[in-house]
């Protein structure tokens, strides 16, 4: 066995011979499946690797979708929210144009619950008065012929006390009630200085009359009557130089100037309590008041 080297292996159970080009064959059969496995593992590796990364991918795309989604309903979120910024922005500013309209103090530190809810006291309390006490027109009319107070009289020919205002106007006008009450005189006399007459009685003592009627009966004592019912028709009756109404007001028997009452609004509402000092607002106030009474400021 020339050139060839033997290898003896020996132990409990003999002795083995082992030649080395087996030795070497062995070995390069071990290290090509060695190679071969690692090559087959690898590939799963790989191959699984691959599928993560498409996985990966996919999920990307989706996430990048889904961020893009989001930030345009982000957008349009911010969009809406500066949309109702801006109303309720609007809303702050129509609620200050109401108070000061009937009179509210502006107080923009208080919440928009509280000044609503005393915006809706104010406007009862309005309403009450409004609703109870002749206001506002009763009727179309041209200009005012005569005022209240002294005056030339146009037929008499001397000066006597005006008692209310003439409003000049067609004959058949439709006269409104100008506030709720009943009816306590109807008078249809043409002969007499008023000529045809119907007066209205109001709650609070308030009582209004209306003269130089149309001899046409629309209503009847006793009948109650809302504020703006059809009470009567302006004519030309009594002594009467043309066509108009003459409108009185009375309070417990106090004859007042009906203009300030014509004029009544909203919009001047506290100013009334001012210049009519024949009637006793405090106490009718303080009335109406403890019906809707306004809501505890804070501290």
């Amino acid at each position: 066995m020339k050139n060839k080297f033997t290898v003896t292996i020996s132990d409990v159970h003999g002795s083995r011979h082992f030649l080395l080009h087996q030795l070497i064959k062995k070995f390069l059969l071990y290290f090509t499946l060695f190679v071969a496995l690692s090559i087959l593992i690898g590939s799963f590796v790989i191959l699984f690797l691959m599928k993560e990364v498409s996985t990966l991918e996919a999920k990307k795309e989706s996430a990048v979708a889904e961020r893009n989604e989001l930030i345009l309903q982000n957008e349009e979120l911010q969009a809406k929210i500066s949309e109702k910024a801006q109303e309720y922005e609007n809303i702050r500013d129509k609620i200050s144009n109401v108070e000061e309209l009937i009179g509210l103090r502006v107080n923009e530190e208080e919440s928009l619950d509280s000044r609503l809810e005393e915006i809706d006291v104010t406007v009862m309390e309005q309403k009450t008065f409004f609703d109870n006490i002749p206001s506002g027109d009763v009727m179309a009319y041209s200009d005012v012929s005569s005022h209240f107070g002294w005056r030339e009289n146009p037929i008499l020919k001397r000066r006597i006390f005006h008692a209310g205002i003439d409003l000049r106007a067609p004959i058949g006008t439709p006269i409104l009630a100008p506030a709720d009450g009943v009816v306590k005189i109807i008078q249809y006399n043409q002969n007499s200085g008023y000529g045809n007459v119907v007066s209205l009685s109001h709650n609070y003592g308030f009582e209004s009359y209306y003269a130089h009627l149309q001899n046409k009966i629309v209503v009847k004592e006793g009948q109650f009557v809302k504020k703006g019912a059809l009470i009567a028709y302006s004519g030309n009756s009594g002594m009467s130089t043309g066509p108009h109404l003459h409108y009185e007001i009375k309070f417990i028997g106090r004859i007042l100037d009906p203009e300030t009452f014509l004029k009544w609004r909203g919009s001047n509402f506290a100013e009334i309590f001012k210049k009519e000092k024949r009637v006793t607002w405090e106490s009718l106030i303080k009335l109406i008041n403890t019906q809707y009474p306004l809501p505890k400021q804070p501290s």
